[in-house]
């Protein structure tokens, strides 16, 4: 007596995953920090010298978005030592280890003031005698973490299911 049978057997194809996984966080990160970026640089920093949100022109860069500036207060134009004092700022992409993630660093002394302290006329760098046209503390650091958790709610990623076949054996 003869049986005949044919096994079958699930194949993955795990380097396409990854292509399509490291494709969708890259792109994941940059929405991301773009949302980041609306909830703390357009929302709450405002331009008087163009400095502080210079600081943050690296980053919009590598995210594909251009920092707007408004009108200068300032008599001064400081956009260069914003761009200074942003550097280190930017996408940092690993697949081999799947790390993605952006970072914001800044040297402005005045912008870590003002994140962090009520800022008067005289303290802190404070140039107007007017006061600041946003309230300070900024807080702009929660108000990103903010977006940026809400934003991650609706993270799906890629179906593995879609890069398995059946096979015969």
């Amino acid at each position: 007596m003869k049986f005949k049978v044919n096994f079958r057997a699930i194949d993955f194809d795990l380097q396409s995953y990854k292509e399509k996984l490291h494709q969708y966080l890259e792109d994941w990160l940059k929405q991301a920090g773009r949302e980041w970026l609306n909830a703390t640089v357009l929302a709450v920093i405002p331009t008087w010298s163009k400095a502080s949100r210079a600081t943050f022109q690296k980053l919009a860069n590598e995210l594909g978005m251009v920092i707007p500036y408004g009108p200068q207060l300032s008599q001064k134009d400081r956009e260069s030592l914003g761009l200074a004092a942003g550097a280190g700022s930017g996408l940092e992409l690993d697949p081999s280890l799947y790390r993605y993630h952006f970072k914001y660093r800044s040297t402005l002394r005045y912008l870590a003031y003002n994140e962090y302290n009520r800022a008067v006329y005289g303290q802190g760098g404070v140039f107007s005698r007017s006061g600041l046209t946003h309230p300070t503390p900024y807080n702009f650091q929660d108000m990103g973490h903010i977006a940026f958790t809400s934003f991650c709610q609706y993270t799906e990623l890629p179906d593995p299911r879609k890069f398995m076949k059946v096979v015969k054996v």
